[in-house]
């Protein structure tokens, strides 16, 4: 359809789904962009991750390098707890251990096979041996 829509052409302009009506379709000197849905809030983890994370160009051993916000932070604690900092070390230390305990309580402990599971590993153990070493048994 032509956007200049004659009397004629609106008798047979039927009125429906994705056909809105012509006198609303556009409206004269109203040129703006639609807002549209609004753009999601970001809570404040978000925003503390998004600034962890901008880069930030450090002189490391001569070579300037980008690294991120929380990766200079955890060298300078690290460089600070070197030079005898007592709150520093103390701080790292603890850091450390937590990561440790964390890791060690995501490994598991024992692995869990039964009988059944032994048995099957036992077998396909024996196949796989080669025929000498069967027959030296």
């Amino acid at each position: 359809m032509r956007l200049d829509e004659s009397a004629s052409d609106t008798a047979e302009y039927k009125v429906g789904k994705n056909r809105p009506p012509l006198h609303t379709r556009f409206k004269k000197g109203d040129g703006r962009k639609r807002p549209g849905r609004p753009s999601a809030r970001k809570n404040i983890g978000k925003l503390i991750m998004d600034a962890a994370s901008d880069t930030v160009i450090v002189t490391i051993e001569g070579k300037k390098r980008r690294i991120s916000k929380a990766q200079s932070a955890v060298i300078q604690l690290a460089n600070a707890a070197a030079t005898g900092d007592h709150k520093s070390a103390v701080k790292l230390l603890n850091l450390i251990a937590d990561i440790e305990a964390r890791a060690e309580a995501a490994r598991p402990s024992e692995y869990p096979f039964s009988d059944v599971d032994k048995n099957v590993i036992g077998e396909i153990y024996e196949r796989l041996r080669s025929y000498d070493e069967r027959a030296n048994d």
